[in-house]
């Protein structure tokens, strides 16, 4: 989303439904990640802010890469 520094990390998921049901799935494997749907934003441009920390570290962020994505997989798969 362009060459802003900024701790805040947007994952675009699209469509609701499937934001919804991603946000379940990323819950129940314990990862924090706010989902921003309509009103904030369009009906189909739903997506996760993801915040980083300083105290973060790789392995932190590559788990957390590893859950959003088998978890958006699987939304994708289980509403389409």
């Amino acid at each position: 989303m362009g060459d802003v520094v900024c701790p805040v990390v947007p994952v675009l998921i699209g469509d609701t439904p499937t934001g919804r049901t991603a946000s379940g799935l990323i819950a129940r494997a314990g990862l924090v990640a706010h989902l921003a749907e309509q009103p904030a934003v369009a009906s189909d441009a739903s997506r996760f802010r993801m915040q980083a920390m300083a105290d973060h570290t790789d392995r932190d962020i590559a788990t957390a890469i590893d859950i959003l994505d088998r978890c958006i997989r699987e939304a994708r798969l289980t509403v389409h």
